[in-house]
């Protein structure tokens, strides 16, 4: 590992905020490079570590921690099977007495054809397959065409949208035993807000009690302990975390910990809401209102940087309608293609610190995005970029288009009143900038598409005055399996195209994080619709302390919050957004 490099440590807390985690490793491992005549401006040992095996097998897996609850697996063992294949279990065998033994067999979860080839795929590297001959394979996920069995996972086609599950269905790298914890469900659904309805929502008060019971705390804390020890300059924390449920609260005892133990260190958090969210009976929809305002207000007083990303337009109202791209289709109501947007947001935005040219510290990550105490930041995606394949970058900027990045953060509208902003563009190599035929003035020369991007910006006066541009020209690999999402017509690279390609292979795109007075639009929203929440209609958060004084005091913490977004010390009116 290079002597300049300054680690992160990434914690995944919760369902959700995991599909976008699985999501995001399997674009960063299809961005590897095996090819020594090949280069990549992307640096993964940021992210990744070395390791080897007890088969004295070389290792490289994600710096990582992810929690989830119980049940949540289905066929990936919570150790993994990296560094301990899975054995047959031959303890039905070897019964330690002469009586009657009655076997009762729990059939295989199912898998689907993709991680049904990743198995023998890895069985070429890591050893023979799992010799259980009773594994089931989902059908669904089979399209109706001439086999291709002898194609890696990475050059056939899946269709896997009616047949992922859980994030572990469509999970390509193998993850360290000690990387995922999980939960012990039987608490979670002791929190179910009815014994007429199916709904297990719990919320921010119970994840946070769930937090400190001992054995849970002394679990994770040690394992992030030895993460960190495994540094040799850790420079911080990124975290994906769920907010629409208790997991909310476990994200917030992670973040005290993080505030007590490693202070001088940074951390943003991306706070994931699924598009999907629409509890039925009434309880369950004040009880995660609730676990949403409890989650912006205090992860973000805990984290360098909060950036909230939801695909409907407002994180409050569960029937507003999803934001909308140009090039993409997605079924909002399938969190294996909505989170796929939202990995390729945090994979391109979390560039700015993780490129092997010079990559900016996270500690000025946090300073640009977080002038005068003002720490919620706006998320938002170009995917694709819209560049035509029979374009340069110059003549399409001079032809008025530019890319159209479609904020990702409940509606938030980033270009209201902007103070500061990061954007990142990748996959446009400098042989795409210019034409060749194209005179420039005297002394211009263009080697980047950041540099190109950002010139563009200055001269069309385009605010905030407080910016960073900067890009790789690695494109997003769009290796399976993420899923088929592109709309339009498109190259297997991701250029505009007369003629549609069925397999799109990478496409350049951009992303920013934004700073301005939009973030204080969406949180005033938020305050307004808070103050009219009556947590007393759900008797388990008055139980577990949030009765009407203790929401009161989070409602007045959500308003200071939005204070700091004041113009000209005016509050925000919020009133066109009621």
């Amino acid at each position: 590992m290079a002597q300049n490099i300054r680690e992160l440590i990434t914690l995944q807390i919760g369902h959700h905020a995991n599909f976008v985690g699985t999501h995001w490793w399997n674009l960063q491992e299809a961005s590897f490079v095996y090819n020594s005549s090949s280069t990549s401006d992307i640096n993964h040992d940021f992210l990744f570590r070395e390791g080897v095996t007890s088969q004295r097998q070389e290792t490289y897996t994600p710096r990582l921690l992810c929690i989830d609850t119980k049940g949540s697996l289905h066929s990936l063992p919570a150790h993994g099977s990296l560094y301990n294949p899975i054995q047959p279990d031959h303890s039905t065998s070897e019964a330690s007495w002469d009586g009657p033994v009655e076997l009762i067999q729990q059939l295989p979860e199912e898998k689907n054809e993709y991680l049904m080839d990743l198995e023998q795929e890895d069985a070429r590297f890591l050893g023979p397959a799992d010799e259980d001959k009773d594994i089931c394979i989902d059908d669904s996920s089979i399209s109706n065409k001439v086999p291709d069995f002898h194609l890696a996972p990475s050059q056939k086609i899946y269709d896997l949208t009616k047949s992922v599950k859980v994030w572990s269905d469509f999970l390509r790298p193998h993850f360290h035993p000690t990387s995922i914890y999980l939960l012990d469900d039987t608490l979670v659904k002791s929190a179910r807000t009815s014994g007429n309805t199916d709904e297990t929502i719990w919320g921010f008060p119970l994840g946070s009690a769930l937090f400190q019971r001992e054995e849970v705390e002394d679990e994770i804390t040690d394992r992030i302990r030895r993460l960190a020890e495994s540094c040799n300059s850790l420079q911080g924390f990124q975290i994906l975390s769920d907010i629409h449920d208790g997991m909310g609260g476990v994200c917030y005892g992670v973040l005290q910990h993080l505030a007590d133990e490693y202070g001088s260190k940074d951390s943003i958090t991306f706070a994931t809401t699924p598009s999907q969210l629409s509890p039925v009976i009434p309880q369950a929809r004040i009880l995660t209102r609730a676990a949403i305002v409890q989650s912006y207000t205090e992860l973000s007083k805990l984290s360098s940087v909060f950036v909230p990303l939801s695909l409907r337009k407002s994180c409050w109202d569960f029937q507003a309608p999803s934001t909308t791209f140009s090039n993409l289709t997605l079924e909002e109501n399938n969190p294996y293609i909505t989170s796929s947007v939202m990995a390729a947001f945090v994979d391109t935005a979390s560039l700015v610190y993780r490129s092997r040219t010079s990559p900016l510290p996270l500690s000025y990550v946090v300073d640009m995005l977080s002038p005068g105490g003002r720490n919620v930041a706006a998320g938002s995606v170009a995917l694709p970029l819209g560049l035509r394949f029979d374009q340069a970058m110059l003549e399409w900027l001079q032809q008025g288009h530019k890319p159209n990045l479609v904020s990702l953060s409940a509606g938030c509208d980033y270009t209201v009143a902007p103070i500061s902003e990061i954007r990142v563009i990748r996959g446009v190599p400098s042989s795409r900038l210019v034409r060749p035929d194209t005179k420039l003035p005297p002394g211009v020369h263009y080697t980047t598409a950041s540099q190109l991007y950002n010139e563009f910006l200055q001269e069309s006066h385009t605010p905030p005055s407080m910016r960073m541009v900067t890009g790789v020209q690695d494109p997003l690999k769009l290796n399976p399996p993420f899923p088929s999402i592109f709309s339009g017509t498109f190259t297997e690279d991701g250029y505009a195209n007369n003629v549609a390609t069925t397999n799109i292979k990478s496409a350049p795109c951009a992303a920013g994080l934004h700073q301005g007075a939009g973030i204080g639009h969406l949180l005033q929203h938020l305050v307004t619709a808070a103050e009219k929440l009556d947590v007393t209609k759900v008797p388990s958060l008055v139980e577990e302390g949030l009765d009407k004084d203790g929401w009161s005091g989070v409602v007045e913490d959500l308003r200071n919050i939005t204070r700091n977004y004041c113009i000209n010390n005016i509050e925000i009116d919020s009133s066109d957004n009621d």
